[in-house]
């Protein structure tokens, strides 16, 4: 049997600033699917078809998590501060394991129907003067916002190439990003119209398209800004499940994650707890140092992490690694069993 799958996506965007010890900025794609559609052929019946709501049921999960924990706050990883362990933070730990299993395409523990959901991070430096003297624009401002949205146009290009195939087609909607941190609205014409332009004469992959009225939609991020019956609501909460896995991804890639307790009892006091909610990110992109075991992973072209910079005035792109597990300071190993605290036995 063959499987052809097609999801119309919407893509939620997130930045970060002086991420890690290179300082460097970073963006965030998080493909969520609308609806995946699945046709299997080759069966002794005739093709058959599957449709999966996948946006639906991700909020869905989203909702029942806030419940579970009575958790109304806006999940945001930079936020998270503090040395007791809480319902929160637990509530925290959750929601990137939501995220982590909405990357897979295999059933999980939380969704015995794959949702394909997909993530492109890009890493990059500030531009020297010389690499801003390409942009147009009357001021520093200006010149640095159309930098930022190159490094995101080609971002969402190597995403839908490198992350979908013939095999899975798929269709982008719009681009809902946090709000608007600049001064001024991302340009739809330098993000999404060229790449348009480029896909009218076959320079965009025929598995990859945009739709022609897809637009960029700035949206808070505060769900709680939105009535919880409206869409708002959960498109706010699917720009946070994008904060958390970025900050997730900055913790694994650029800072290190510190081994501590990785289920912790509520009021337990912890050393890291930025390390403990990442976790399950870093367990997602080690997978990568499988080699080629890791075709058969379920988060095989799910994500993709790299840096970009500019070097003799051309582009030029590196995958990133995870750090090494940076072993408790307490106890000198990994202790899978026990918790240590600074000063204890």
């Amino acid at each position: 049997m063959n499987d052809h799958t097609e999801s119309e996506v919407i893509v939620y965007h997130d930045d970060t600033r002086k991420a890690g010890n290179d300082k460097l900025n970073g963006h965030i794609l998080l493909f969520v699917p609308h609806s995946v559609s699945i046709t299997q052929t080759g069966t002794l019946f005739g093709p058959i078809k599957e449709t999966t709501q996948s946006w639906q049921t991700l909020a869905r999960e989203i909702l029942r998590l806030r419940e579970q924990f009575q958790a109304n706050h806006k999940f945001h990883f930079k936020s998270i501060s503090g040395k007791k362990w809480n319902k929160y933070n637990q509530a925290e730990k959750r929601f990137v394991e939501l995220g982590v299993d909405a990357l897979r395409s295999k059933k999980t523990k939380y969704f015995p129907n794959p949702l394909h959901c997909k993530m492109a991070v890009i890493f990059f430096p500030n531009p020297v003067p010389s690499n801003l003297e390409f942009y147009g624009g009357e001021d520093k401002r200006e010149k640095q916002l159309r930098f930022m949205e190159t490094l995101l146009r080609m971002l969402l290009k190597g995403a839908i190439h490198y992350l979908y195939s013939t095999n899975h087609k798929v269709r982008i909607s719009k681009i809902i990003t946090d709000g608007q941190p600049y001064h001024r609205r991302l340009s739809e014409e330098r993000v999404l119209w060229r790449l348009i332009k480029q896909q009218l004469i076959d320079e965009v992959r025929l598995y990859a398209t945009i739709r022609l009225d897809s637009e960029i939609i700035h949206l808070p991020s505060d769900h709680k800004m939105f009535s919880p019956e409206s869409e708002d609501y959960f498109h706010a909460n699917m720009l946070q499940l994008a904060d958390m896995l970025l900050g997730s991804t900055v913790q694994s890639c650029l800072k290190g994650i510190v081994w501590e307790s990785v289920n912790p009892r509520t009021g337990q006091k912890v050393n890291d707890k930025k390390s403990i909610i990442a976790f399950p990110v870093k367990e997602m992109l080690d997978k990568r140092k499988r080699g080629k075991n890791f075709r058969h992973s379920g988060h095989y072209r799910s994500f993709t992490i790299s840096k970009a910079y500019i070097k003799d005035q051309q582009w030029q792109f590196e995958n990133i690694l995870t750090q090494d597990l940076k072993i408790d300071a307490c106890t000198g190993q990994i202790n899978l069993f026990e918790f240590c605290v600074k000063g204890e036995q």
